[in-house]
């Protein structure tokens, strides 16, 4: 679940200081439109009660996902400049975090660390691309009779590697193998070669 907290605004314009709600934790997979929010770059945008102009408080929060390992703690641009300072805070508040939560929220990676409202939009928008491209490629792998081998989406995020991967399946065997990726990613590519992210790792698997 999302949640909500209040803080004491203040207007880039100098306007006195009011009380706002903004989002501190947000569940994009539970909270599609907050998501959506995120992506136009509308989130926690709030609109001065004086001067009536709206602007981004500088106020930092997390956005979660599980199913996709997304973690990020965005803070506001302005903290750039002390990044080694808020990352560290970052791995303590993380570390108090798992503590706290234990197996009802389970947090198996370190989180991203963004600054400024451009950031996360763009991540969450590359990775709907990313799965856009992968439900292309898995009703192709289907329809060619080719086998998946699913890739944990940290390691695909931070490795430019594809969430599922097609392979041949060698008789009984299973198991998928580099040489059975390297001939599933052929066909798929034959078959569209506009996959770039598949194409990419084609020529990533054949230079390795």
């Amino acid at each position: 679940m999302s949640l909500k907290g209040h803080i004491e605004a203040i207007c880039p314009n100098g306007c006195e200081v009011f009380e706002a709600e903004l989002w501190s934790f947000i569940r994009g997979d539970r909270d599609p439109e907050l998501r959506l929010e995120i992506k136009a770059r509308e989130i926690n945008l709030i609109m001065c009660p004086q001067c009536e102009k709206p602007f981004f408080p500088e106020q930092p929060y997390i956005y979660h996902e599980p199913q996709a390992e997304l973690l990020v703690f965005v803070f506001p641009l302005s903290f750039r400049p002390k990044q080694e300072y808020w990352r560290g805070k970052m791995r303590a508040d993380f570390e108090l975090m798992s503590q706290t939560v234990g197996a009802a929220f389970p947090l198996r990676a370190e989180p991203i660390i963004i600054f400024g409202v451009d950031g996360l939009g763009r991540l969450l928008d590359f990775e709907d691309y990313r799965s856009e491209e992968r439900e292309v490629m898995e009703w192709l792998a289907k329809d060619l009779g080719l086998s998946l081998y699913l890739v944990s989406p940290r390691y695909g995020r931070d490795n430019d590697v594809p969430g599922s991967l097609p392979y041949v399946r060698d008789g009984l065997k299973s198991t998928a193998t580099r040489e059975s990726v390297l001939a599933g990613l052929e066909e798929i590519l034959k078959a569209n070669d506009r996959l770039t992210a598949y194409g990419r790792y084609l020529e990533k698997l054949k230079s390795s």
